[in-house]
């Protein structure tokens, strides 16, 4: 019941409501377990079906991306969801062996609260420690609460799990009461859990208090932007290039692709207000760019740059590069002239992803392992970018002019980049106004991933306060904007044109681009400096007597 609810909570069900009562069947299934061991399964089976149910779309993944059977994709899913969400398999036993050590009937009210609030920075500390493929929390689950999704500016999403996890606990706590002494009446036990019940009922007011006014602070600032960009983000539907390119060869595909994306470009300059940059995804061109092997590249280059320079448009876009003998999933900033003070031709930025896809981008320890490369050809070897970057993105409004105050500072992001809360705050405090995330999602299927990759996102825009472009092959391609709201959002394996207005905005403070993610850390350590204090308290006692 409780991997149901975890499911549904998130997108594409997005029933958050459940979310706060979701851990509670599985809390009484973990009381009930007669010693650690049996508690430990229950949080593998938590993981498993939750994983089941909410990341099927891995097998396609697996299937599609490294053309593995489906039999072994099916396979490699089951085993994956064993320990995906590995908190569960390590809180599960923890809190056994706590509830057996203290149980609840010897808590004085009080008490009792303090071991909800000890339970609730335990989890989460936990849930920031252990390693994640996709970095989801259950706070991620109220990406669509206009005013408690605010408070992510303050400890990101893990701030809003402990909310969550509380709650849970709380709710718990109060039915465990009510069946253990079972009483005629709710009113007892819900007298001994008044204090949770009310630390629950404040800590939720104060957060809502908090959203509606940082809320409305944002807005203001929204309505009230120092400059709009117009951005023509070109989702061309075009998500599986080696499909295609087995249908017409690899020279007919990559022609079908650059046409297509040509066509679409040239009716986003058809609109008004007519965008001052037009945005490709990632992967979009079909070979490197700039580092020409054969007299095809060389002609596929031309052609695009010959694009640029007669539409007087920069283009930015995803594509490969080849530097050092390695190769790179890369972001692409094209001007239609050169700028003073650019690299190289000067009309030219290059951003190379830095957090590549375990086993979609890279093999652990390939290098070291020849076989292992040959054992998977389908599997990219990429090198790894420098890191957080900040490039000026220059527009025929501003005449191309090299000055900064005249360009707009973005910070790219390629797909899997996105999910992680410190790699964006970098670039903010490094001076980014905007976040511009170009993502590929084709290779999940329509269902599932597309939405959770979009609802993840959502929190760095949040965090920092920065909106956000997406642009992707297939969808959801959106506009994200700093209280998180999502605006001129696309459908799902369409082809689409978003002429989007984005409000460039003053810098915006908050604790997060202050401090880092801190929050999962400070609960670990809180949980930690807890338990310790307890073990002191009790070996006094017994010293004592």
């Amino acid at each position: 019941m409780s991997a149901l609810f975890i499911v549904l909570a998130f997108p594409p069900w997005n029933l958050a409501f459940l979310i706060w009562i979701a851990l509670v069947p599985w809390l009484s299934v973990i009381e009930k377990a007669e010693n650690w061991k049996k508690a430990f399964f229950q949080g593998v089976w938590l993981s498993f079906f939750m994983t089941l149910g909410g990341f099927y779309w891995i097998a396609s993944a697996l299937n599609e991306f490294g053309q593995i059977p489906w039999s072994m994709s099916v396979a490699c899913l089951l085993i994956f969801s064993l320990f995906a969400q590995f908190q569960f398999l390590i809180f599960a036993p923890l809190r056994n062996a706590l509830r057996r050590a203290y149980p609840l009937p010897i808590f004085a009210k009080w008490r009792s609260l303090a071991m909800v609030a000890f339970l609730t920075f335990l989890y989460t500390g936990i849930d920031w420690l252990v390693p994640k493929l996709f970095k989801d929390t259950l706070g991620h689950s109220l990406y669509q609460a206009v005013y408690l999704r605010q408070i992510a500016d303050l400890g990101g999403g893990f701030l809003l799990t402990s909310l969550i996890y509380f709650s849970n606990e709380t709710i718990w706590e109060f039915f465990h009461r009510f069946r253990t002494r079972r009483e005629p009446s709710a009113w007892p036990s819900l007298l001994a859990s008044a204090p949770g019940i009310f630390s629950l009922a404040l800590l939720l007011g104060m957060s809502f208090v908090y959203g509606f006014t940082r809320r409305n602070q944002i807005l203001a600032l929204q309505n009230k932007p120092i400059r709009t960009l117009q951005a023509g983000i070109i989702q061309a539907n075009i998500g599986d290039f080696d499909k295609l390119a087995s249908e017409s060869g690899v020279r007919g595909a990559a022609e079908r692709v650059l046409t297509t994306f040509f066509g679409l470009s040239d009716r986003a300059l058809t609109m008004s207000p007519k965008p001052e940059v037009l945005i490709w995804p990632e992967t979009s061109y079909p070979s490197t760019f700039r580092t020409p092997q054969t007299a095809t590249e060389l002609s596929r280059d031309q052609a695009v740059e010959h694009y640029v320079r007669d539409r007087g448009i920069p283009l930015l876009f995803g594509g490969y590069d080849h530097s050092a003998g390695k190769d790179f999933n890369a972001f692409f900033f094209l001007n239609p002239k050169p700028i003073a003070g650019l690299s190289g031709e000067g009309d030219l930025q290059i951003y190379r992803k830095n957090i590549l896809l375990l086993f979609g981008e890279f093999i652990p320890g390939v290098e070291f392992i020849p076989p292992l490369k040959k054992a998977f050809p389908q599997v990219g070897n990429f090198g790894r970018g420098p890191g957080p970057e900040i490039f000026r993105l220059f527009t025929p409004s501003s005449g191309f002019s090299s000055s900064p105050a005249q360009a707009v500072t973005v910070n790219p992001v390629i797909c899997y980049e996105a999910l992680f809360p410190s790699y964006i705050l970098t670039a903010v405090r490094n001076g980014s106004q905007l976040i511009l995330n170009i993502t590929n999602d084709s290779w999940f299927g329509p269902y599932g991933e597309p939405h959770l990759h979009l609802a993840l996102s959502v929190f760095r825009s949040i965090e920092s306060r920065r909106p956000q472009l997406r642009a992707t092959n297939t969808g959801i391609s959106a506009l994200i904007l700093p209280d998180g709201e999502i605006t001129h959002r696309s459908g799902i394996s369409t082809q689409e044109i978003l002429n989007i207005g984005v409000p460039i905005l003053s810098p915006i403070s908050t604790l997060m681009l202050s401090l880092g993610d801190w929050f999962g850390p400070t609960s670990l350590v809180l949980s930690l400096l807890g338990a310790a204090i307890v073990g002191w308290l009790k070996s006094r006692r017994m010293t004592i007597s």
